[in-house]
């Protein structure tokens, strides 16, 4: 059986870009209809160009400041009048460029000391996160109740998995499902409350990540804490205050530390 292909940032963003031929564009759409994680970057890419265009769209005709457009013919003479005619375009550029910079800090998934490896596992568990919870009819691929659900888990990822028992601080155990990760699979459970509110448990082999200790992040409202307890990597994400979610997290942490 063929493995997985994984997908490339440099494809997921040609494909937004519309960079793609069509036999290209076919292919990378198939293997997101088995990457949910993948899907959603996407979808968030897509998100943030339509924002910085609705954003900045007074200045799509704005021409090079002068002071800069002196220092280009100044370095590039012969360019000159070629740099003036692309004003407009190299305006849309550097706007793109410190608008992408800014929407990213300010969805909280870049930090001055969260390597890029941590960032890409974090940002699949809130994916997985964004595409699953809003389910009604099939919130996860195999129910709770269902015996084999840890120990198919267990055997596809390659290491002991344990969902959590939390029903004593009020959360139940829904089910869970496998995902695909960057070619790596991954698992996510799901949990629900009296009140309908949920959040997911999400892990993977931790793959070279070193975050021991509990790190937060926070995108559009959803928060996660994730952290490494080897040889899993764990993220807890959901729409709940950054309080609960540490609670919720120390409540799993605890209970995959005993024998």
């Amino acid at each position: 059986m063929t493995a997985e292909r994984s997908i490339s940032e440099a494809e997921l963003h040609a494909l937004v870009d519309g960079e793609l031929a069509p036999q290209e564009r076919a292919e990378l759409e198939a293997l997101l209809a088995a990457s949910p994680a993948d899907a959603g970057l996407v979808r968030e890419v897509r998100e943030l160009n339509e924002a910085i265009r609705a954003r900045y769209a007074d200045r799509l005709e704005a021409p090079i400041p002068p002071t800069m457009l002196a220092m280009l013919e100044r370095a590039e003479p012969r360019r000159a009048v070629s740099m003036r005619r692309q004003s407009a375009v190299a305006a849309v550029l550097l706007v793109a460029i410190i608008a992408g910079a800014a929407g990213y800090l300010a969805r909280g998934l870049v930090t001055d000391r969260a390597p890029r490896s941590e960032l890409s596992f974090v940002a699949n568990a809130l994916g997985a996160h964004t595409l699953y919870v809003p389910e009604v009819r099939h919130p996860v691929e195999v129910k709770a109740a269902e015996e084999h659900l840890m120990r198919w888990l267990t055997n596809r990822l390659g290491a002991p998995v344990r969902a959590p028992s939390l029903a004593d601080v009020g959360w139940k155990l829904m089910g869970g499902r496998l995902l695909p990760d960057r070619g790596m699979p991954a698992a996510q459970f799901m949990y629900e409350d009296g009140g309908g509110r949920r959040f997911t448990l999400y892990l993977r082999k931790e793959a070279g990540l070193n975050t021991t200790s509990f790190q937060f992040a926070e995108r559009d409202g959803l928060g996660a804490f994730y952290w490494v307890d080897r040889p899993l990597a764990y993220a807890l994400a959901g729409k709940l205050s950054r309080e609960e979610l540490l609670a919720l997290a120390s409540a799993v942490h605890a209970q995959l530390e005993k024998p």
